[in-house]
């Protein structure tokens, strides 16, 4: 096909003035050396590897310099978009910046920082717009140039939270909403996370409650009438370790030994849960004590969403949890008892994966990727409490818990994937699979490090009932392990070892 030269230049003139340059030095490359297009295979060219230079500094455990100022608009119901205003200091005469969007994300296992919901990025020192660049290697990364003598930088962006499932896990609904820090922020680069400071706020519908593990809540602004709330001044690991669920049908209820199961739901009618299955989570709390032998936080928030409007989840943190129930698994109790295990798995979790955690698990920042090895102890053991303890408490019957395990025993009777693959070897799932759905899950197999983790935990009470004459089971380890530095919510992280 001929092309005129006048529409050629037309089409060059359209290209944008930022890749002219490059068309320019390929054109010319491809006109110096016309004999490239007829080279024989004998001759062919062979390129060698650019070598790739790290470009994002890795976290040293040191204190980043001053406070960041994290403001999250999130009264915008219609379009579920969370839009947010973070201002960052900077180090006296630095040039540049680099931060970070979160990607491997605790209690996820894997690289689940949503960063493709992150839009409208925008960086600017003095009122005026900067330049920067995405890390072309570690693209949760933005590199931002500072004009001289910038003292702080302000990012503004847009967290497009899905409106519908086929774009991800619902977050905001007309009622409720379940803020999540790691989705709508970013860091600096260069630090342990526990060593950046971050002033949260944020400001939610009227007539909203919002709760969360974060200490110092202020009260909404008087003088505007805006539900604008801030916390006190937390390291950015707290931070994302502290979700938020708020609502409009919202209620609290004190569970003793400062443990609450904080509520929100479609309807004010789905929070009418009658005293004595109440109660039971009350059992929970004490039953958990009892086992564990040691509490490691000061204060625990279970997070409840009674709904079939936003997502599902259950995801563990040091003191509180979000959890979901199908909306009237609380006032339909019998009907409910299948759908009530999360909140015993999640509650465990606050000892098993956040207390004592494995060592390649615990990460000093959100870009270092995480090993997931031990995940049979970290999940599998939470997966057996989580179930004893509901069964302990009441929270679940005792039938519906025996049936679980009885159905994941006969379930692997039935699985060709054991015959191929380990239980431990599931732990690298949610790294390479991402939990999306299989054609012959049998025999590829999943994260049954969960289920089939929680029969090894069965197996090692029988082992230990066994051994000491049924003198000693798995509670006994558990205090062991678990049961020590009472009132310690930091980390203590375990390796294995073997002995002969």
């Amino acid at each position: 096909m001929q092309v005129e030269p006048v529409a050629a230049m037309k089409t060059i003139m359209s290209i944008s003035r930022a890749a002219a340059p490059l068309l320019s030095a390929l054109l010319l490359a491809t006109t110096a050396h016309p004999a490239l297009a007829q080279v024989q295979p004998e001759t062919n060219t062979r390129p060698m590897a650019v070598p790739i230079t790290p470009s994002v500094p890795d976290p040293q455990d040191v204190p980043y310099p001053g406070t960041i100022a994290l403001e999250i608009d999130a009264s915008d119901v219609t379009t579920g978009a969370f839009r947010v205003t973070e201002t960052i200091p900077v180090a006296d005469g630095a040039s540049k910046i680099t931060l970070l969007f979160p990607e491997w994300l605790p209690g996820n296992h894997g690289p689940r920082g949503t960063l493709a919901e992150l839009t409208d990025v925008r960086f600017f020192a003095n009122g005026q717009p900067l330049k920067w660049t995405r890390d072309p290697v570690e693209v949760f990364a933005f590199h931002v140039e500072l004009p001289a003598g910038t003292k702080e930088v302000v990012a503004r962006f847009v967290h497009t939270s899905p409106l519908r499932e086929s774009e991800g896990r619902i977050v905001m609904t007309r009622e409720m909403l379940n803020l999540q820090w790691e989705k709508m922020s970013l860091y600096p680069a260069g630090h342990y996370v526990r060593q950046i400071k971050v002033r949260p706020t944020v400001t939610f519908p009227q007539g909203w409650t919002a709760y969360t593990a974060l200490d110092g809540k202020s009260a909404p602004d008087a003088k505007t009438g805006a539900n604008r709330v801030s916390w006190d001044v937390t390291d950015y690991e707290t931070l994302v370790d502290s979700p938020i669920f708020a609502g409009l049908y919202a209620q609290r209820f004190d569970l003793g030994k400062n443990v609450y199961l904080s509520t929100v739901a479609d309807k004010p009618e789905l929070l009418a849960i009658k005293p004595e299955n109440l109660q039971t989570y009350r059992n929970l709390v004490d039953e958990a004590l009892a086992a564990f032998g040691a509490k490691h936080f000061d204060h625990y928030d279970l997070l409840l969403a009674m709904t079939d409007r936003m997502g599902g989840i259950g995801l563990e943190h040091h003191r509180s949890s979000e959890n979901q129930y199908e909306p009237r698994t609380l006032v339909d109790w019998e009907k409910g008892d299948w759908d009530r295990n999360v909140i015993s798995h999640e509650f465990a979790h606050s000892w098993d994966g956040k207390f004592r955690r494995p060592a390649k698990l615990w990460t000093p920042d959100y870009r270092q990727p995480m090993q997931d090895n031990l995940l049979w102890v970290y999940e599998g053991q939470t997966q057996f409490w989580g179930y004893v303890l509901a069964a302990r408490a009441g929270t679940q019957s005792k039938d519906m818990v025996l049936a679980n395990f009885a159905n994941w025993a006969g379930s692997f009777t039935q699985y060709p994937g054991r015959e191929w693959r380990s239980v431990e070897d599931t732990t690298h799932d949610p790294v390479f699979a991402a939990r999306k759905a299989k054609p012959f899950p049998s025999l590829a197999r999943n994260e049954e490090y969960y289920t089939e983790g929680a029969l090894v935990w069965l197996e090692a009470d029988q082992i230990i009932r066994d051994g000491t004459g049924g003198k000693k089971g798995l509670d006994d380890f558990a205090k062991a392990f678990f049961g020590i530095r009472d009132g310690d919510w930091g980390v203590v992280p375990y390796e294995p070892t073997f002995s002969k």
